[in-house]
């Protein structure tokens, strides 16, 4: 039987969780910048937040160091939509916050441990769920990676930092979703579940880019 606390926490967790999963579509419907969205999105920003913080705790209190690192990958998505739009003078020489750097590096670090437990799985227990951890792997690592050039070399693309918030708040609610549907369907294999929110969600993003890029074109840079 679990603590009191952990008890709590849990329910704080599953009370975030659904938070997270109505004002997410509400601020996605409304993509233009407006009241509306903007207040949805935070109450969405917020809830995944507090998500993070009890996922965290859970995870160390039973040991589940893949749900860890799940946790880091949905908080590192947020957090860098949310932080894209403090960041939208970078194509004119403005430098990412020591903040910016620092959650990079720790993304880094969580990225590692995505393709090292996706190894294991696949290696050490010959389990096809390893494909999991590969892909969010994948996912936070080419996310890394773009962060990492659009902090080192002044992004071209107009309204990049419009593309980097939509597509990391997208990919959270992706692992809001996918969240859900672990806890509450059973399918084999086991990681159809964790993966079909990525495989339905993931090119309504892609869509949604191109319609931005297609319709803004390029910065005309100084």
């Amino acid at each position: 039987m679990e603590l009191p606390i952990l008890e709590s926490l849990r329910w704080l967790h599953i009370l975030s969780g659904s938070a997270a999963l109505l004002a997410g579509p509400l601020a996605m419907l409304k993509q233009d910048g407006g009241r509306f969205h903007r207040r949805s999105g935070l109450v969405y920003f917020w809830s995944m937040l507090v998500i993070f913080i009890t996922s965290m705790v859970l995870s160390l209190a039973r040991e589940n160091w893949f749900l860890f690192m799940v946790g880091l990958f949905s908080c590192y998505l947020v957090v860098t939509g949310y932080r894209a739009l403090s960041l939208k003078m970078l194509h004119r020489g403005q430098k990412a916050e020591r903040f910016d750097w620092v959650l990079l590096f720790l993304s880094s670090l969580a990225t590692l441990g995505l393709f090292t437990s996706g190894a294991w799985f696949f290696l050490k227990e010959q389990n096809s769920f390893g494909i999991v951890p590969l892909v969010f792997g994948i996912v936070m690592g080419s996310g890394v990676r773009k962060d990492y050039r659009r902090f080192t070399v002044p992004p071209t693309e107009k309204n990049h930092w419009l593309i980097r918030h939509i597509t990391s708040m997208m990919g959270g609610y992706i692992a809001t979703v996918t969240a859900f549907l672990v806890q509450n369907v059973s399918t084999r294999p086991a990681f159809v579940a964790w993966l079909l929110p990525t495989l339905v969600i993931t090119p309504l993003i892609v869509l949604t880019v191109r319609k931005i890029k297609k319709g803004k074109g390029k910065i005309a840079l100084p």
